[in-house]
């Protein structure tokens, strides 16, 4: 993509060129405290690119169903790839217990860093929920929405669950599905498992609702002003 085109795109896509700003100001302190410590805290670059596959991938099909109407079966499929690699964006949020093993004098530096990117993790998944939201109320109706909405976070806090303790990926449901279903296995068994996806589901849920009359109520005062 020509910088003319990324540049068109992002004028056109507002809370994307949001997000994009929120991420580099993510990278930029990363690199920061690469150029003044170490290398240590790099894998968040990673982290954070994981976070906005599931909101690059529903925007282009959204874009594709207000086009068209994909087929029923072709739309599953695609929820449940964004479903699978939705968990990578609030994920970010339990890199802070990497601040555990960090120098002192870099502790307040570090934690701002990590929130920073925990900042945009969250919002990239939050705008992607969103974005879902619309393409179920749009095809059907808004309970069966709200209902795919909050078995979506029940299933992503217990992603989270595998990814952190667990260390599975979203890819590992490919390379490794016998070993990843065993995991699963152990995991729905496991007291801090069922803890950890209550309580993360829980925040989600929280979080998505917030954002989502934010955004209702930012959609109706534009419409109000412009009627």
């Amino acid at each position: 993509m020509r910088l003319e085109d990324l540049t068109r795109y992002l004028q056109n896509n507002q809370k994307v060129a949001l997000l994009a700003f929120v991420s580099a100001a993510a990278m930029t302190l990363l690199s920061m405290r690469i150029l003044i410590e170490d290398w240590g805290f790099v894998f968040l670059a990673w982290n954070l690119f994981l976070a906005w596959i599931p909101l690059v991938f529903i925007k282009w099909v959204w874009e594709r169903e207000v086009r068209k109407a994909a087929p029923f079966w072709l739309l599953a499929i695609y929820l449940t790839v964004w479903l699978l690699f939705f968990p990578n964006a609030p994920y970010i949020i339990t890199d802070l217990k990497h601040l555990r093993g960090v120098p002192e004098h870099m502790i307040w530096y570090d934690a701002l860093m990590i929130f920073t990117f925990s900042v945009a993790g969250f919002l990239t998944g939050l705008y992607s929920i969103r974005i879902v939201h619309r393409i179920i109320t749009y095809r059907w109706n808004a309970r069966l929405a709200w209902l795919v909405i909050m078995i979506s976070m029940f299933a992503s806090g217990f992603g989270v669950f595998l990814g952190r303790y667990g260390r599975w990926n979203s890819w590992d449901i490919v390379t490794q599905p016998g070993s990843l279903a065993r995991g699963i296995f152990h995991s729905m068994q496991d007291p801090l498992a069922i803890k950890h996806t209550f309580s993360f589901s829980f925040v989600l849920m929280l979080l998505y609702f917030a954002f989502h009359i934010f955004a209702e109520l930012k959609q109706n005062e534009a419409t109000r002003r412009y009627s």
